[in-house]
């Protein structure tokens, strides 16, 4: 139902037609309750109207709200309009009914009302609202009338009491079934069931109402009178039966019967006089009204009381069950019956669902309150439930008993009990475990003092409970005595404060003062509320546990022997060093000691001998150490007479005096027999300082062993440092050896050849063979780049034989092209000097079988030719012998002389290219150039010119007598698939003309840069 915001509706209510029919059904009910209700006597007719309607349009505010008092307003005021009253003494009354309807409508809409009326507080407030009502109405009235009514007026006071009482007779008469009738239809039936007997007892109340009030004057009065005081009763019964809906109905069906009967002298009230029938009649009405709301209110607040009650028991988990032994009486709440599974209390109901085992002793108990002979029993019992048995206690008790004392009534309570007996067992093997736990436990509150200690705790501290209790125990104090102690407590407290636990070991002294070392656990305990509530501490006894790890770790990280950090050890001390160097800017000093000529002390003096001057050296290391709040030195066995040093330096020269310091140490005499003279040991100690030497720890110990096999091979009883420096530029250069392996393993090397000429003729005679490699990133390399990192490894033998196999291959393929040309190839010193060199060079021309030999020319150099002059000569005749010749390369850079020139087997002599270049301009190189080619006359040997790179030298050393030159002014080198194509296409060097002639013409091939 829409209700109104405010006391007048608004524009938007006004125009909705819901509102507006609802108003309209307002207006057209009051008016007609008003112009239908009975006139009394005793009222002035024209405001007799007002009670009855009154009472409709308080249930109409009540329910539909303050909005329809305009709608209530205009009923009353039609209702006595049309009664011929007159227009000022209508609204005057009309509004003065409707202000106290008003009135009393909000007084309940403040005070919370309830139309349902199921407490009594409900009813007074009623009663209230309706009283007051009532009086705004009466004196808005009575003062109407006194200025627009009648000639004919009663007493005032008399006037106005009258209309006051007829008006709350009337509102609470008409009011409250309207009010009860809105009710929803659920809210009734909570209240009660309606069944047959309830209507024939409305039946029997309005039939003896209506009997009592048709009767005529007869005589009978006070027969009749009885009569009209029967349905008091039966509306008692009534309301208590079914509540306040239709008994509310039929009072005001009984009321309105006495009003109308007595108004028409009908009834047991019609025979008096009208001074005392009206108030009889105002009596019975109002003793009506109030026994039906009172024993409604009642009723309703003792089924929500039993109702309260009843969620209650549930609420807490306790069954209830009554039940009487003479008329098998028997009752049960929800939870009795979810608990036994039984709608009835009665034990023959659900004495099948308990335990066979708990029958006999259930049994006696319920004979020994039937006997009388005990109040009430508790008994713990197993009933079958859905997953299986479950613990109930029972109590029972007699509410009631006979004459003879036995029992005629018996309320009977179950509550469920696994959860609590699973608890007890809990508690009873917590204090169980609590008193025979092995390790310590104490239990203290929020201020650390002790609440309860086990008897392992006492026993492993040596401290009786007694004592214990109360006090604050020495292991949860904050501040000991002892710094290490406090530093251990205040991050124990950190922990504890963070994350509500820790876990390490104390050192603690018993009772006896005996120390020990227990392992501790804290954990801290909150309440509900999340407040600290205890700590728990647990300790257990590790002494003799950490006596033996202590054991065990000396035996894993120091020599049995020396009692010095072995090599694990020391690989962890190293560690720290370096981190504590590259924190504190100190250089770290890795020392590696090995002791000279040790086993002949071992031979000569025996093995126990040599121990004891291994434990006598291992003292005076110690003694050699220093240390300071920063850091300390430390020594170390790593097996054998090998011992390593870690020591502090700021600079180098203090590490090298430190050094020194250690070797005096060392060397000192050892008596090792008191019977003996003292024996003499010298060391060796090889030494790497980091971070300059910015290595990880086994490559620093590495570095300091091979410094001192430097120091052994030195000549003993000294040291030496190690040359990071050198150490990386070795590594360097076997990187590149091994990079150039690898470039001969996957054929990166490939040969370029450049050609040689007879200038006079212009004919090609025959190809150098240049060796080049081909990187993958770095494109061409020159030999002169890599040759020497492998000049004097097995990888430049290998390398050569590669060349020489690879020309001897280009050759073949030339002469199968119809070209008549040699090769000559270069071989180094370390090639030539291999023992089996002739061996393999025969090898490398039988895998051709045309014969190759006589086209192959080998390259030596003149320096690498004098090194060994009767070794070389001997090897170049054994490979002539092959067909191979041999030229002399880079002649005249060296000092050889001539008869060493005269001892060599060779066929060409090759000038340097350096004279070459410079013989135009430089007289001295000019001459050099002749002197070569006057010995190669003289030795009868080909000369050949390198470094040829314009027709004017050419030129020159064609007049000089040199008719053969190679050179970037003749070709450059070229790739082996190109020297065919050249050599067809090739016409000469220049045209005859003067040396240094305007014009001449040159022709060149364009190829790669020099060798």
């Amino acid at each position: 139902m829409p209700k109104p915001p405010a006391f007048l509706p608004s524009l938007r209510a006004t125009l909705d037609w819901r509102w507006l029919c609802l108003n309209a059904g307002v207006v057209l009910v009051v008016f007609a309750v008003a112009v239908a209700s009975p006139h009394w006597p005793v009222f002035h007719p024209q405001t007799a109207p007002l009670w009855a309607a009154m009472g409709v349009g308080l249930a109409a505010l009540v329910r539909g709200g303050l909005g329809l008092v305009p709608a209530v307003f205009l009923g009353l005021f039609l209702a006595l309009w049309q009664g011929a009253m007159a227009l000022n003494l209508s609204l005057a009354l009309a509004l003065g009914a409707s202000a106290g309807l008003a009135l009393a409508a909000r007084t309940l809409q403040l005070t919370a009302f309830d139309p349902a009326l199921l407490r009594r507080r409900d009813v007074h407030r009623l009663l209230g609202a309706v009283v007051g009502g009532a009086f705004v109405a009466a004196v808005a009235g009575e003062a109407g009338l006194w200025l627009w009514g009648s000639e004919v007026r009663p007493a005032p006071l008399a006037m106005f009491l009258q209309w006051w009482a007829a008006d709350a007779v009337g509102l609470l008469l008409v009011a409250v079934p309207l009010l009860t009738l809105l009710l929803p239809n659920t809210r009734l039936a909570r209240l009660a069931r309606p069944g047959r007997d309830a209507v024939v007892l409305a039946l029997i109340a309005l039939a003896c109402g209506g009997l009592a009030f048709a009767a005529r004057r007869s005589g009978h009065e006070t027969l009749w009178l009885a009569l009209a005081y029967v349905p008091h009763l039966l509306l008692a019964g009534l309301v208590r039966r079914v509540g306040i809906a239709i008994a509310s109905w039929a009072t005001c069906a009984l009321g309105l019967a006495a009003i109308v009967a007595t108004g028409y002298s009908f009834g047991p009230f019609a025979a008096l006089a009208p001074e005392s029938a009206f108030p009889l009649l105002w009596g019975y009405v109002v003793t009506l009204l109030a026994i039906t709301l009172l024993v409604h209110a009642l009723a309703s607040e003792l089924r929500l009381l039993e109702a309260r009650w009843r969620l209650a028991l549930d609420g807490t988990g306790l069954g209830v069950a009554e039940w009487r032994l003479d008329r098998h009486d028997n009752e049960a709440t929800a939870q009795w019956q979810a608990l036994l599974g039984s709608e009835s209390g009665a034990p023959e109901r659900w004495l099948s669902q308990v335990y066979p085992d708990d029958h006999p002793a259930l049994l006696r108990a319920l004979e020994q309150l039937r006997a009388g002979q005990v109040q009430s029993v508790q008994q713990e019992l197993r009933v079958r439930g859905d997953e299986g048995w479950r613990w109930l206690e029972l109590r029972l008790l007699t509410a009631e008993r006979d004459a003879k004392g036995r029992a005629v009534r018996l309320v009977a309570t179950a509550e469920e009990t696994s959860s609590r007996r699973d608890a007890l067992e809990r508690e009873r093997l917590s204090a169980s475990l609590f008193q025979h736990l092995h390790e310590g436990l104490l239990i203290t509150d929020a201020e650390l003092r002790v609440l309860d200690a086990n008897p392992a705790y006492s026993q492993i501290l040596g401290v009786p409970r007694h004592e214990l209790m109360g006090t604050v125990p020495s292991l949860l104090r904050p501040a000991p005595p002892d710094p290490l102690a406090r530093q251990q407590r205040s991050a124990m407290w950190d922990s504890l404060r963070a994350t509500g636990g820790w876990r390490g070991e104390f050192v603690e002294r018993r009772r006896s003062g005996e120390a020990c070392t227990l392992a501790a656990t804290i954990s801290t305990v909150k309440g509900p509320d999340g407040a600290l509530k205890y700590h728990v501490l647990v300790i257990s006894d590790i002494t003799e546990s950490r006596l033996q790890r202590d054991r065990l770790e000396r035996q894993a990280h120091f020599d049995e022997l020396t009692r010095l950090p072995n090599r694990a050890r020391l690989q962890e001390l190293l560690a720290a060093a370096m981190r504590a160097a590259d924190g504190d800017g100190y250089l770290l000093v890795v020392c590696y000691i090995d002791l000279d000529r040790f086993k002949p002390v071992n031979d000569r003096f025996g093995h126990a001998a040599g121990d004891r001057l291994l434990v006598e050296l291992a003292g005076r290391l110690r003694g050699t150490l220093r240390s300071n709040e920063i850091w300390s030195d430390a020594a170390g066995r790593i097996g054998g007479d090998e011992f390593v040093l870690l020591l502090r330096a700021a600079t180098m020269e203090e590490a090298r005096l430190a050094v020194q310091r250690v070797l005096r140490v060392v060397t000192q005499p050892y008596v090792i027999d008191v019977a003996l003279d003292p024996v003499l040991v010298t060391a060796s100690l090889g030494a790497t300082v980091y971070p300059l030497d910015h290595s990880d720890a086994d490559t620093l110990l590495r570095h300091a062993d091979h410094a001192m096999y430097g120091a052994k091979q030195a000549g003993r009883n000294g040291y030496q440092f190690f040359d990071p420096e050198h150490r990386r530029r070795t590594e360097e250069r076997v990187m590149a050896i091994g990079r150039v392996q690898e470039a001969l393993d996957r054929d990166e090397f490939l040969l370029y050849y450049q050609p040689k000429v007879d200038m006079r003729s212009g004919r090609v005679l025959g190809m150098e063979a240049l060796l080049r490699w081909n990187h993958p990133q770095h494109g061409l390399i020159a030999p002169l780049q890599f040759v020497p990192l492998i000049e004097n490894t097995g990888l430049s033998a290998r390398i050569g034989d590669w060349v020489i196999g690879q020309a001897l291959d280009h050759l073949a393929q030339w002469r199968r092209d119809g070209l008549d040309l040699s090769v000559s190839v270069n071989v180094t010193a370390r090639h030539l000097q291999e023992t089996d060199f002739a061996q393999r060079l025969s090898e490398l021309l039988a895998r051709h079988a045309e014969p190759l030999a006589t086209s192959l020319e080998l390259e030596i150099l003149e320096t690498a030719a004098q090194a060994d002059i009767d070794a070389t000569s001997e090897l170049l005749t054994r490979c002539r012998s092959l067909g191979v010749r041999f030229a002399l390369d880079d002649f005249g850079t060296g000092y050889s002389t001539l008869s060493y020139l005269k001892r060599l087997p060779v066929d060409v002599l090759k000038i340097d290219r350096s004279f070459v270049h410079h013989m135009l301009d430089d007289a001295q190189d000019r001459a050099i150039v002749e002197g070569v080619i006057g010995l190669a006359r003289t030795f009868q040997c080909v000369v050949v010119a390198e470094g040829v790179e314009s027709p004017a030298q050419a030129r020159t050393l064609l007049d000089l007598g040199c008719n053969i030159g190679q050179g970037t002014g003749i070709a450059m080198p070229m790739p082996a698939a190109t020297v065919a194509g050249w050599v067809r296409e090739y016409r000469g060097l220049f045209a005859l003309a003067a040396a240094g002639t305007p014009g001449a013409t040159v022709y060149r091939i364009a190829g790669q840069p020099g060798e």
